[in-house]
């Protein structure tokens, strides 16, 4: 990304910030793996247009069972099926009230310099330095250095010249 793009992108987040609208952010990408081509198996429920809304009225204490706001649908899917969603749509899983297991990988994608909101073990020593980095938790390199900007602190980096797979310098 060059300057002009940089600063395009960087004035159209800004604009976005300043919207009553939630900018979008995120995206989502569920791949089924399970059978959820009938509702009642755990399926994704969505409320289609709810990302324009900054609020969907749920009850009125957090013990109180959440009822599904008005309009939301079950997605049904075949093993193998993706669904791409914006993340600032309502969504939920519905009752399994099957004997099919429920099982999806879920992908956020998103800017690189939004902080990720996985609760890693921070403390395990265990980790190697490469997946230090790819769960964000690279000592002494932050924002964009995570990810390579800094060549010689990021071990990615060091592992592919190792491997002689980064490009040669003419």
């Amino acid at each position: 990304m060059n300057d002009a793009q940089a600063a395009a992108e960087e004035a159209a987040v800004g604009r976005a910030m300043t919207a009553s609208e939630r900018p979008r952010l995120s995206i989502k990408a569920a791949w089924w793996l399970s059978d959820l081509a009938r509702p009642g198996r755990g399926n994704l429920k969505l409320v289609p247009g709810s990302h324009t809304s900054n609020r969907i009225d749920g009850p009125p204490r957090r013990d109180l069972p959440w009822p599904d706001p008005p309009g939301a649908v079950e997605v049904t899917a075949d093993p193998g099926d993706v669904v791409v969603f914006d993340r600032r749509v309502w969504h939920a899983r519905s009752p399994n009230r099957s004997t099919t297991t429920r099982r999806a990988m879920f992908f956020g994608y998103t800017y690189r310099w939004v902080r990720g909101r996985d609760r890693i073990p921070a403390g395990d020593a265990g980790y190697t330095p490469l997946q230090r980095q790819l769960l964000g938790m690279l000592d002494g390199a932050d924002g964009d250095h995570a990810w390579g900007h800094e060549p010689v602190r990021v071990p990615l980096y060091e592992l592919l010249r190792q491997a002689g797979r980064l490009p040669v310098a003419p």
